[in-house]
Formats: C-alpha cells, sequence, structure tokens
C-alpha cells in the first residue's frame, strides 16, 4: 500500500512538472524574500532571459522602474494576509524593451513562499491603447464621425456628427442611415456597403443629407471596412464633412466665369495702329492680310456694316447728277 502511494506520487509530481514546462503561461515560484525559486520555460521566452540570471537578482529589479512601487505593494499584500491578489506591471526584456505581464499570486505561509501565474498581455495593452487614442481623436474630430453595422445601422456616433447632424448620440444610435436621407433623394447606402463587405473603401463621395432641422447639406463621405479581431469586416466607420459653402462657391464661380465668356464674345474691340490704304480704303489685319472695310469691321466687332451714302457723298453725287 505504501509503495502504491509512493508510486502515485511520483505520477503525479510527474504530471504536475510536465504542465509546469509545457504552459505557456510564466509560473514560478517566489521566496519571501523577492527572490524566484523555481521558473518555467515561459519566462526565458517572454523576457528572453536565462532562469539563472532571473534566479539571481530580487525580482523587482527586473520590473520596470514607475511600477515597482506598486508591486512591492502587491507582494507585501500576500505575504502578510496570505490573501491572493491580481495586478499588471511592465517587465524589462532582455533587449530593453517592455512587456507587460498579468499576475495572479498566492502565497503559502507554511512553506513561506509565493505561487504565481503571469500571462503576456503587451499585444493587449498595446490594442487597448490604440483604441484609446483613436477614440480621443475620434472625440475631438470636428468631422462627423459615424460607425455603421453592415446592415445600416448607426452603431457610433460622435459630437462632430451631433454637430453636422443636430443629433445627439441617444437619438442616432441604433436608427437606419435613411434617418439622414432627404426626402425623394436616392439613397446609394446599399451600394457603398456592398463595397464595404467586400473590402472596398469608398472615398470622396458627395451626395445629400439631411440635418435635423430639415436643412439638406451637401456633404463629402468616406467609409472604410471595420474588420473584428479575425480580419472579417464586422462594420463601416464612416467620415462626413459639409461641403455646402464650398458647393456653393464653385457653383457661383462657375456662373461668373460663364458670364465673364459671355461678355468678352460680345465684346470685340478694334484698337490699336489700323493701316487704311489711302486710295482703295481697305484695311490690314496683325498678319498683314488686307481686307475690306466691311469685312474687317464685321470680323472685329458686333456692328453689322449697312451701305449708306454720307451728307459730302450724297452732295457730291447729286452735283455730279445736276452738271
Amino acid at each position: 500500500m505504501t509503495e502504491r502511494r509512493a508510486q502515485s506520487r511520483r505520477r503525479e509530481d510527474h504530471e504536475r512538472d510536465r504542465l509546469f514546462t509545457l504552459s505557456l503561461d510564466l509560473l514560478c515560484v517566489c521566496s519571501y524574500e523577492g527572490y524566484f525559486t523555481q521558473l518555467n520555460p515561459a519566462f526565458e521566452r517572454v523576457l528572453g532571459y536565462p532562469a539563472a540570471e532571473l534566479t539571481a537578482k530580487p525580482f523587482l529589479e527586473f520590473v520596470a522602474p514607475d511600477d515597482r512601487e506598486r508591486t512591492a505593494a502587491e507582494f507585501q499584500k500576500v505575504v502578510s494576509g496570505g490573501l491572493a491578489v491580481s495586478f499588471e506591471n511592465r517587465w524589462l526584456h532582455q533587449d530593453g524593451s517592455y512587456r507587460w505581464l498579468q499576475w495572479n499570486g498566492i502565497a503559502d505561509t507554511e512553506h513561506r513562499v509565493v505561487y504565481a501565474t503571469a500571462r503576456d498581455v503587451t499585444e493587449r495593452k498595446h490594442a487597448e491603447s490604440e483604441l484609446s487614442r483613436l477614440a480621443a481623436i475620434v472625440e475631438s474630430s470636428d468631422d462627423a464621425i459615424v460607425s455603421i453595422s453592415l446592415h445600416g445601422v448607426i452603431e457610433g456616433w460622435n459630437p462632430g456628427a451631433q454637430e453636422l447632424f443636430g443629433y445627439r448620440a441617444a437619438e442616432a444610435v441604433d436608427k437606419p442611415m435613411t434617418l439622414l436621407i432627404p426626402p425623394g433623394h436616392g439613397d446609394h447606402t446599399g451600394q457603398i456597403l456592398d463595397q464595404i463587405r467586400r473590402g472596398q473603401r469608398v472615398t470622396h463621395y458627395e451626395t445629400l443629407r439631411r440635418k435635423k432641422d430639415g436643412t439638406v447639406i451637401t456633404v463629402s463621405l468616406s467609409v472604410s471596412p471595420i474588420r473584428d479581431a479575425m480580419g472579417e469586416v464586422s462594420g463601416a466607420s464612416l467620415i462626413a464633412r459639409d461641403v455646402s459653402e464650398r458647393r456653393q462657391a464653385e457653383s457661383e464661380r462657375l456662373v461668373k466665369i460663364q458670364q465673364l465668356e459671355h461678355t468678352l464674345h460680345r465684346t470685340k474691340r478694334l484698337s490699336g495702329m489700323l493701316p487704311i490704304c489711302v486710295s482703295c480704303k481697305r484695311v490690314a489685319d496683325d498678319g498683314g492680310v488686307w481686307h475690306d472695310v466691311e469685312e474687317y469691321i464685321a470680323d472685329h466687332s458686333d456692328a453689322k456694316p449697312s451701305p449708306a451714302l454720307c451728307p459730302d457723298c450724297t452732295a457730291r453725287e447729286e452735283g455730279g447728277d445736276h452738271g
């Protein structure tokens, strides 16, 4: 019976050591004095140090300086009260970078050691930081930024969207995008979402949208796919900018250009030196080609030459006839 118990104990120890070695999480035993007494291989994989180096110094020396005081307080909480703790801190990697570790620990007061597990959450922390940064950008943006589902339902609404369209977030979220479509105006949301589902972006698409007070404005839309952790398209991010004033200015500028072109077309001026033959009275153009006066006037002005006699010529004609 005693031999069987010993064999069973050895099997249990073997399985525990095997799990300790194969675990992807960091597993360790730490003395009350703050030194590691046992580490699994995951420590070397995550932090880059050999086990001999990690066990030769107090573990706090590998903790980021800004996190040491808080880490020491959590460790003291475990060893003094025997309570389980859970917290996160940064550890210095051998290459000089920092890794975020999420810890769970509990004390064995009989043997004066702490058993702890840790998980590398660096990528998660970086993702959270990036999301916070993006959230700050979205909140502070003057542009309207709206997140929508693949079914065209509004899921997110920043202050810029409230400023542009007049709806508060509570009034817009969970409503269809048709909320912003003017009556009688073609809604291309379906076509846009089809492109988004294919992973394509829509940029600088100008269309009409309706504000809460009924005002219709011209907006420039840029729509991009939102992907989930698996890389699948799960929604869309829409950025809208009011370009009504720009479109109005462009329209007014076009009208002025058309008016100017019409005026220039109607205005033909004769200016500068105009060579005229003293004998036949023909005139020469800039290329030196001679034209009849009637032809030249017709080509260079809006006047229409009409045959007539001046008073002197009329008197000469009448005098000649009388003679």
